[in-house]
């Protein structure tokens, strides 16, 4: 029960977040044409969640729901704030500070499995963007992905095939140096939401590779990932438009 609480807090903590980031910065975004789709074949193999659940867009990113009327790509200061450098959680105690970030334009590299890409591909990809989190003392490491689809019926599809097992594929977290190679082994959680066309991944494990699905630590890093900077940005600002 704990789980699909914390489940359903995480979907409301990102709907409560939109109003909040409204009221940041007033500098000037990129209002470039939607690129055209691009996208690779991914390996067919790679580590993935003991545990994943996921949750389809709300009201709340209605105004999100066709990247036609949210045709700017995601840019580098967007998705890696300098806000974002460093991310505390309450619940563990930890501090992760960002130990690897990248944006791709091509889907394929941030994926593995080939049943994941060809949903990707029928859902028009055309940008992923993934970090890595770590605090080594408190033992504990974060992966977390933004993928930037067509439209909210291509993000909702694309959080329920991130779960259809171990083969179909997951996201390929970032490289990291010991213990952070070990990301993927031993037991860890994600959670796929999908926010308008935007799917956006969390991913927390212990370093010591144990834990369960009621692992409260785990949990509330779930849900700290899930608090994607860039799309609550969108969000408000296309709220406030509309």
């Amino acid at each position: 029960m704990l789980f699909f609480v914390a489940a359903a807090a995480l979907v409301a903590v990102a709907a409560g977040l939109v109003a909040v980031v409204g009221l940041g910065s007033d500098e000037e975004k990129p209002r470039s044409a939607a690129p055209a789709v691009a996208m690779g074949v991914p390996v067919d193999t790679g580590v993935g969640p003991a545990s994943y659940s996921s949750s389809p867009s709300t009201g709340v990113y209605a105004p999100l729901a066709r990247r036609a009327d949210d045709p700017a790509p995601l840019y580098e200061a967007e998705v890696f704030p300098k806000e974002a450098a460093a991310l505390p959680d309450a619940q563990t105690g930890a501090r992760l500070a960002l130990r690897g970030k990248r944006l791709d334009h091509d889907c394929a590299e941030a994926i593995w499995g080939r049943a994941l890409g060809e949903e990707l591909r029928r859902g028009g990809c055309t940008q992923a963007a993934r970090t890595l989190y770590a605090d080594t003392r408190a033992g504990y490491a974060l992966t977390t992905a933004v993928f930037n689809l067509a439209s909210v019926e291509d993000a909702d599809r694309a959080v329920e095939a991130l779960g259809r097992g171990r083969g179909g594929g997951f996201v390929k977290p970032l490289s990291g140096a010991a213990p952070l190679d070990r990301f993927g082994t031993g037991f860890s959680m994600a959670r796929g939401l999908a926010l308008g066309h935007y799917v956006v991944v969390s991913w927390a494990q212990r370093l010591d590779g144990k834990g369960t699905e009621t692992d409260e630590g785990l949990l509330s890093l779930l849900i700290e990932g899930g608090k994607s900077p860039a799309v609550l940005g969108r969000a408000a600002r296309a709220g406030q438009a509309g």
